[in-house]
């Protein structure tokens, strides 16, 4: 009898050991991608700090670049006043002003603000893609694990909510038309 008591109690300890282990990688499963859906999810939050700081400076940029434009077009405006006001008390000089070197205004500015501005919307709008595949990537996590979900609660996230994007853009997804661009 002794012997079948040990075997009942050795086949008890093995099942109660094979329970215990696959507790103990369910959990371990479990803590993982808890682990991962948080990691997810502070990744969104440093990648939309990111896009503010971005967003920030890239209008900075442009702000700065149209005062440079606007200081030179003062400066010549200055001098073209002093110039023709100059030329009009000596009638001799108003000839002159066919034959002199006038300043001009320096295209390349504009351009290179043009060429800014393109820039930086396009990094911005880069930034912006990466935060949503970043909440898909969150949310499909998420929603794949659904005993992890159950015991820890994680809520999908909504990627508009990390979006920057205009009157315009709004308008034209709510009625579904949108004109064209008109310049002028």
């Amino acid at each position: 009898m002794r012997n079948k008591n040990s075997i009942f109690v050795i086949g008890c300890l093995g099942f109660i050991g094979v329970i215990l282990v696959i507790a103990i990688i369910s959990a371990a499963m479990l803590w993982g991608h808890r682990n991962t859906a948080i990691a997810l999810d502070e990744k969104i939050k440093a990648q939309h700090v990111s896009n503010k700081s971005n967003y920030d400076n890239m209008w900075k940029r442009f702000k700065e670049m149209a005062q440079v434009t606007d200081m030179q077009a003062d400066d010549i405006k200055k001098v073209y006043t002093d110039l023709i006001a100059g030329r009009y008390n000596d009638t001799g000089a108003l000839f002159k002003i066919v034959q002199e070197q006038n300043p001009q205004m320096n295209k390349d500015l504009y351009a290179k603000l043009q060429n800014e501005i393109s820039a930086g919307r396009t990094e911005f709008d880069r930034n912006q893609k990466k935060i949503a595949d970043l909440v898909r990537e969150y949310n499909t996590h998420i929603r794949k694990h659904v005993l992890m979900n159950s015991i820890f609660h994680f809520e999908t996230m909504d990627a508009n909510k990390f979006i920057i994007t205009s009157d315009r853009t709004s308008d034209a997804y709510q009625t579904g038309k949108d004109n064209e661009v008109k310049l002028r």
